[in-house]
């Protein structure tokens, strides 16, 4: 009786120690993973839409959408590098690397491109009046200023509804109010509204078509590759490598 009741305490003891031996486990070998297009939106790639990963407007983009910053449009940041912080966003004020590519006005904005002096200068012409284009001209440059800390989102959202007041058809008002919705709270439904209404009165505003387009890269590329289209038709420079997310040459 004895042997029997050691036998089965030492076959119990073999049994615990053998359970308690750590199996090796294989780990996955890594795999190559291709860089992503600069100034996405993260919600591009988090959807699965096959957009590949900055300010208005990373930009997108984040908050509301996941960004502006682009940053419209982070970019954005992209752009999007953290689309809650539009002002990051690649083509939406931002200068990378090069001074010398910021014009002289205060606050300064990059020379070409998105929220650019090109475009400020452009669209300065359809403001009616010296005193509502000088107002205007300083919203713009608070919305795009390089320098983040010299924006003031505010003030410009209330000076570009001021000026709807008395010339609602300022269509670069609404640009800079879609850029501003952006901007709080990466307001998309408002930025793309914004958008429509600034295209409904100038259908061939470059740079709308453009933010557009971005927007869209993240959510609906069969809205989003026209406004590329037309943007590319009218001059824009792809700056945020939307071609590639579009799959147009």
């Amino acid at each position: 009786m004895r042997r029997m009741v050691f036998g089965v305490v030492l076959g119990t003891a073999m049994m615990l120690a053998g359970c308690g031996k750590t199996q090796e486990t294989q780990v996955a070998p890594l795999k190559k993973v291709e860089a992503p297009a600069a100034g996405l939106p993260m919600a591009a790639v988090a959807k699965g839409t096959g957009a590949p990963q900055d300010g208005v407007h990373a930009g997108a983009m984040g908050a509301s959408a996941g960004v502006p910053d682009d940053d419209v449009h982070k970019a954005a940041r992209p752009g999007m590098a953290g689309m809650g912080d539009v002002g990051a966003l690649p083509g939406h004020g931002m200068v990378v690397g090069d001074p010398s590519q910021a014009d002289d006005g205060s606050p300064p904005l990059r020379l070409a491109g998105l929220g650019s002096r090109a475009e400020l200068d452009k669209v300065s012409k359809e403001v009616e009046g010296d005193e509502a284009r000088k107002r205007f001209q300083q919203a713009f440059r608070l919305t795009f200023a390089i320098d983040k800390g010299q924006r003031d989102i505010d003030k410009a959202r209330e000076t570009y509804e001021d000026l709807l007041k008395a010339q609602p058809k300022l269509a670069a008002a609404h640009r800079g109010l879609a850029y501003v919705a952006l901007s709080r709270g990466f307001d998309i439904d408002g930025a793309v509204a914004a958008y429509r209404k600034a295209l409904e009165i100038k259908p061939d505003y470059a740079e709308v078509h453009y933010a557009l387009a971005f927007l869209f890269s993240g959510s609906d590329l069969d809205k989003g590759r026209g406004h590329l289209k037309r943007a590319l038709e009218l001059g824009m420079t792809d700056e945020q490598g939307l071609k590639k997310v579009y799959n147009v040459q």
